[in-house]
């Protein structure tokens, strides 16, 4: 049983559902953050979303990562997780964009950047899952209030399926998350 909790615990904080939950929690809550403008609402879901999802379908359809199996499934979302950033910022730039959507993007590809630093270049795979569930907790509590602070409660939750998973270290967690609450400071502030 805590095994298959753990599992729905890890597929239900995937970084396109944390953006999921806290887009439209803000579109309800703050809809100026908008511009009061469904299709900013819509733009941002189909690049932090439905594009960075998409990777779970595709994966059965090119073979290069469907053999890699569970990497290869890792490798493609973080690719397709990055497409649907980096394209969702050029978009709300080139189109001026509200501010706040602006400023969300740029968290998401500053996170993202960092994240690929040290998965890469220093080689120590801090958590995409506690970077994309403190980064837009944090951002969200900026823009919403104090009291958004309380769905932290979901990162020690995530802490325990992926350390039950044994799919991360408590040390990669804690650099996740504090790489999400980095990125999203130094961007809205």
């Amino acid at each position: 049983m805590p095994n298959k909790l753990a599992k729905l615990i890890s597929i239900l904080t995937v970084v396109p559902m944390i953006a999921l939950l806290v887009i439209t929690l803000i579109y309800l809550n703050y809809s100026t953050f908008f511009n009061n403008s469904l299709s900013w609402f819509l733009m941002s879901n189909l690049f932090l979303v439905i594009i960075p999802l998409s990777a779970y379908i595709l994966k059965k359809y090119i073979p290069k990562y469907n053999i890699q199996g569970r990497k290869g499934e890792r490798k493609l979302a973080f690719t397709m997780a990055a497409l649907g950033q980096i394209t969702g910022a050029v978009t709300v730039v080139s189109f001026d964009g509200p501010q706040g959507v602006k400023l969300l993007f740029l968290t998401y590809v500053l996170a993202g950047l960092i994240l690929t630093t040290c998965n890469t270049l220093i080689n120590y795979k801090a958590s995409g899952h506690a970077c994309g569930v403190a980064g837009p907790l944090t951002f969200l509590s900026y823009f919403l209030g104090r009291t958004y602070l309380s769905l932290f409660i979901l990162l020690p939750i995530v802490f325990w399926a992926r350390l039950y998973l044994k799919r991360h270290t408590i040390g990669e967690l804690c650099l996740g998350a504090m790489i999400g609450i980095f990125a999203t400071i130094t961007v809205v502030y």
